[in-house]
This record gives C-alpha cells, sequence and structure tokens, in this order.
C-alpha cells in the first residue's frame, strides 16, 4: 500500500466541506487556543470555544476513515491565576457528538523555564487528545519504539513469555497480535 500526505494550508471548514466520507486516516491539528493569536485569529473567547470548534469536528468526524485517528493540540487558558475549562468542556461535547476519546498524550517541552507568575509554574507540556470513530483504529506502536538505553536491552532480556505476549482481554481498542490491526 502506497502512503499519501497531502498537506493543505486552507480555512478547515472550507477545506474539509470538499473531502467525501471516511477518506481520511489520520488528522492532527494544533487549532488556536482560547484568547490567543488574537491578531493573527480574531481570538476566541474560552465561553465561546466549544461553539467554535464542534462544526469542524463534525466535519473530522465526517471524514475520517473508521480505523483512523484524530489528535487535537490543545492548552487550557489561564486567567487570573485559575485554568479555565474549555478543554474538558469540548471533550465532553466531543463525545456527545459521537466521537470517542481514546488516549492522552503531551508534548514535553524540554527547554520550559520557571515560571513568571507568583502563583504557578509555567507549562512546560500542552496535550495531545487522540479521538476516534470506533474502538478498532490503527494503532502501529511497533514504529515509534526504541530502546531507552543500553539498560533497556538487560531489562528486555529478562521479560518471561508471559510479559512478552499482549492480552487482547485487557485491550480497549482491539489491537491484534503485533499491536494494530
Amino acid at each position: 500500500m502506497e502512503a499519501r500526505t497531502d498537506i493543505y494550508l486552507d480555512d478547515s471548514k472550507a477545506r474539509l466541506a470538499l473531502f467525501p466520507e471516511n477518506s481520511v486516516d489520520l488528522i492532527v491539528t494544533s487549532p488556536p487556543y482560547a484568547d490567543q493569536r488574537k491578531n493573527v485569529y480574531g481570538g476566541i473567547p474560552p465561553d465561546e470555544y466549544v461553539d467554535w470548534f464542534l462544526p469542524i469536528s463534525e466535519q473530522l468526524l465526517r471524514v475520517l476513515e473508521p480505523t483512523g485517528s484524530f489528535i487535537l493540540n490543545i492548552k487550557e487558558k489561564v486567567t487570573n491565576g485559575e485554568r479555565s475549562t474549555y478543554v474538558m468542556e469540548l471533550i465532553l461535547a466531543m463525545r456527545k457528538q459521537g466521537w470517542l476519546w481514546t488516549e492522552e498524550f503531551i508534548w514535553h517541552k524540554k527547554n520550559c523555564y520557571p515560571g513568571k507568575w507568583p502563583n504557578r509554574f509555567r507549562d512546560a507540556w500542552e496535550r495531545l487528545l487522540q479521538f476516534n470513530k470506533s474502538k478498532k483504529f490503527h494503532m502501529y506502536q511497533e514504529a515509534v519504539m526504541v530502546p531507552m538505553d543500553d539498560w533497556a536491552n538487560t531489562r528486555l532480556k529478562n521479560l518471561s513469555d508471559t510479559d512478552k505476549i499482549r492480552n487482547n482481554s485487557k485491550v480497549g481498542s482491539g489491537f491484534g497480535k503485533n499491536g494494530y490491526s
């Protein structure tokens, strides 16, 4: 199978309307966060963010293949020392829309310095939320596995046969023996 990668620089609402249903295997996006990049995007207030994003996620759900994944890079806004709840509200609204929230990863920012605020640290990470249409989606774990260091070879050498076998009865996404269907 030939892999095809297309990158579009366009308004997502207009571009997504041109895609047929169930035609995209992976979607990764980092939309403007609430009240950020006002000069570029106009800024979306936190209390309007969910309503702003749901028409986009509806189109993403339409074009995503049943075995595909949608990764959303997003971060809460902090105002007067308190985090907004718009990310949590968006997750719940997307679940009502038909999405399955299947995983959460972090983007670790190793070069982050301590905060300039008196009541919190500077964030050294951002959320990467994974959504799917079905519990049986493509997942290629072996493609990203790399040994951590020489200690990994010693540690992995001592694994029992049980440790080397994936117990599919405990895996909710329907992965096959090799980690993907």
